[in-house]
């Protein structure tokens, strides 16, 4: 007996016509859910060659298995369409309370087609689904969003996601915020909620969510619950959050400094957990079910907001030479209210400073506010100016001027002004998150072949600190990380392989990070489904889902040439924690597509 609880709601923003769908049970089996499941529907209906603006393209909102039940961590939304970014399959997530409520309401996949004539919102309250006018909301941030829409609907508890003024702009990298400051960040979805004139999702969910065997959820979840208690990571988060980085990570050169040149900064102890804490009193905060709780929150202006969370530190902070944490804090605040990405943000802001500290780029630096400085190679003060990257910011979101080159990303913004390859700071694409590709081969090899591009929440890297192991797989020891061995390629493979599994069940990816075994989560899906995964079974239905995506971006125009990363990973930097090292993908590529069953090329058997 198998949870019949998989259920699509189909809205075609173009005819306003919504349909009740049931996944079927085969799919289920092969993809498993959530992610999984959404991968499937979208590449069986997408064209490959289909524009990420154009109406054809899907935007789907997906949840998993273990969203909305006992298990720890399942508090956590899924985003796939076409990124208009890199051309190929977009994913994201965010975690939050919007995931819950969908699941709540009787949902597991939202799935938007065709484009509005004019702005709308859709509000979903259980089996009540109805398409409102967003006229009014077009052109607010998204706090502003929020407000109006709880006033509207006189609901203050609403879980609400919603586009700001990047994603209404067509910016590449625009994000879809939830909950104020929740952000599916990644490969540029908000765009493609704005080219839809889709302003928001709106969602209030209050049925039960049922499962096959409820006691034996709750003994899957005391299971987990036990093992994240002895878990150092989990410990570490739990008392600082991610923004813990910034200050433990820097020794290994894990973080970028300065556009990716630079592997030491002593700025860095300005902008991390510790500068936090004696900044003034913290207080951590928690997604649905997690026993974790990894969010924080300080007081900025007399009101409690949220932290920045250590990808924007980084990128937004230590890239650019701000250390400055009262900066960071109020980009925090401005960026989430634009809706953009601080990752590919912080990235294509830094491809601008080096250009134009090195007189690359034909634009007036006195209007956009940087003071002159003789002794700089351009005549100007560029890295670490503040009020002049602020305004950057604003222009990127609003797409003003020069903003409307930022707007398209690192690849397209050097394609533009015709800057040299060593600018190149992505993969296939994806601008290359806050973890540095020299200081771990690992993660070079994990970004060079990841489906949707340079993506960080696999973290094989952790295998060098002895945390992330599974032991069910193998993953039992930790590994170098400029380890040049097969177990490098191996143990690649086998968390991405075990990752999407676990994305596909629905669950937070920390939660996976947590814990060295998988059992538990197997059982705990099993238990919410009534199907009979085995752990070999399971990391198989991730491998299917790894082989699907690969298969649709290879028809996307993509192929083995693209499995790297950028020209800049390849310079190595001869101070600091990378030791002057870079990752020989060369040698590794052809072991993975031997691994994977690929052929020669990287296509799938």
């Amino acid at each position: 007996m198998v949870n019949k609880m998989e259920k699509i709601v189909r809205i075609n923003l173009k005819t306003k016509e919504i349909q009740i769908e049931t996944v079927s049970e085969p799919l289920e089996e092969k993809y498993i859910g959530g992610a999984g499941v959404s991968a499937a529907l979208f590449t069986n209906e997408v064209s490959p060659k289909t524009d990420a603006f154009d109406e054809n393209n899907l935007l789907i909102f997906s949840v998993g298995p273990f969203c909305g039940t006992a298990i720890p961590f399942g508090g956590r939304h899924f985003v796939t369409a076409k990124s208009p970014l890199t051309n190929i399959l977009g994913e994201s997530s965010a975690g939050g309370f919007l995931g819950r409520e969908l699941r709540a309401a009787g949902y597991n996949h939202v799935i938007f087609e065709g484009k509005s004539q004019k702005p709308v919102y859709i509000f979903i309250k259980n089996d009540n689904i109805e398409l409102k006018d967003a006229s009014q909301l077009w052109g607010k941030g998204i706090h502003e969003t929020e407000s109006i829409i709880k006033k509207e609907l006189n609901d203050d508890k609403l879980k609400i996601a919603s586009i700001g003024p990047a994603g209404e702009n067509l910016v590449r990298y625009a994000s879809i915020i939830n909950e104020g400051d929740h952000a599916a960040g990644r490969c540029g979805l908000g765009a493609v909620m704005g080219s839809k004139n889709l302003k928001a999702i709106v969602v209030k969910g209050t049925n039960k969510v049922e499962v096959i065997n409820r006691d034996a959820v709750l003994n899957a979840a005391k299971s987990i619950q036990q093992l994240v208690k002895t878990s150092p990571l989990a410990n570490i988060m739990k008392d600082s959050g991610t923004v813990i980085h910034m200050d433990n990570y820097v020794r290994f050169g894990d973080i970028p400094i300065k556009n990716y040149s630079e592997s030491r900064w002593k700025g860095t102890k300005s902008l991390g957990y510790y500068a936090m804490q004696a900044r003034g009193e913290l207080k951590t905060t928690a997604c649905f079910n997690c026993p974790v709780g990894c969010r924080g929150e300080l007081q900025y202006e007399g009101n409690w907001v949220a932290w920045p969370e250590y990808e924007t530190c980084a990128m937004l902070g230590a890239n650019l030479y701000i250390d400055d944490l009262e900066t960071l804090i109020k980009w925090n605040i401005v960026t989430n209210n634009l809706g953009i990405d601080t990752i590919s943000l912080g990235s294509t802001l830094g491809c601008f400073l080096e250009a134009a500290e090195k007189n690359l780029l034909d634009i007036d630096l006195d209007t956009l506010g940087f003071e002159k400085d003789s002794e700089n190679e351009s005549g100007y003060k560029i890295w670490g100016s503040t009020e002049p990257i602020e305004k950057l910011i604003k222009m990127t979101a609003n797409k003003e001027g020069i903003g409307k080159d930022l707007a398209e990303g690192v690849d397209r913004f050097r394609e533009i002004h015709n800057l040299p390859e060593r600018f190149d700071v992505t993969g296939k694409g994806l601008e290359v998150p806050a973890h540095e590709p020299r200081s771990s081969n690992l993660t070079a090899l994990d970004y060079a072949t990841s489906s949707r591009g340079a993506y960080h929440c696999y973290e094989p890297m952790h295998l060098s600190f002895g945390m992330n192991l599974k032991e069910e797989i193998g993953l039992t020891e930790k590994i170098d990380r400029f380890s040049e061995e097969d177990e490098v390629v191996d143990s690649v493979i086998k968390i991405q392989n075990s990752s999407e599994a676990y994305a596909a069940s629905g669950g937070c990816i920390f939660g996976f990070w947590f814990i060295n075994k998988i059992t538990p989560w197997v059982e705990g899906l099993n238990a919410i489904t009534g199907r009979d995964y085995t752990v070999d079974s399971w990391v198989n239905a991730g491998n299917n889902i790894f082989n699907l995506k690969r298969k649709y971006n290879l028809e996307c125009g993509i192929s083995s040439d693209d499995d790297t990363v950028g020209k800049r990973f390849f310079i190595p930097i001869e101070k600091g924690g990378t030791k002057g090292y870079t990752p020989p993908l060369d040698k590794f590529l052809p072991k993975y597509y031997q691994m994977r069953g690929w052929n020669e090329k990287g296509i799938p058997k």
